[in-house]
């Protein structure tokens, strides 16, 4: 079974309903306990969460969170030197422009950025 239609079944008894036949649960029905309804809405959750971090790995470049090899730190500081931009240097190392932008500072290639602040920061300007 497909995990979408895992999710869809789950949401289903979540609402109450008999998802194979579209009838409204009897009131008695365990499903329609308060636990088990809040039970099926985090597995239901859990399941979607799944499927979008996966979407989001996929859409990822292919070599992200792997460790560097010396041969490609070698390559990286050549096409650095030899003036290649952030976008161009990640789509040749198949990873994201803040991977490289990382790897260049460790490689005391150029200065580290200054932190950006994230959202939902308790600072205010």
């Amino acid at each position: 079974m497909e995990e979408l239609d895992a999710t869809r079944l789950i949401e289903g008894l979540a609402s109450g309903v008999n998802p194979l036949t579209g009838e409204v649960l009897d009131a008695d029905n365990p499903c329609q306990h308060p636990d088990v309804v809040r039970a099926l809405c985090l597995a239901a959750r859990a399941l979607d969460e799944r499927r979008q971090r996966l979407e989001r790995q996929k859409a990822l470049p292919a070599n992200v969170g792997k460790p560097w090899s010396n041969d490609e730190d070698a390559l990286l500081t050549e096409a650095f030197h030899a003036g290649k931009k952030l976008g161009d240097l990640a789509l040749e190392h198949q990873r994201t422009a803040a991977g490289i932008q990382a790897r260049l500072e460790k490689l005391g290639l150029v200065e580290p950025t200054a932190p950006r602040a994230r959202f939902g920061s308790s600072r205010h300007r």
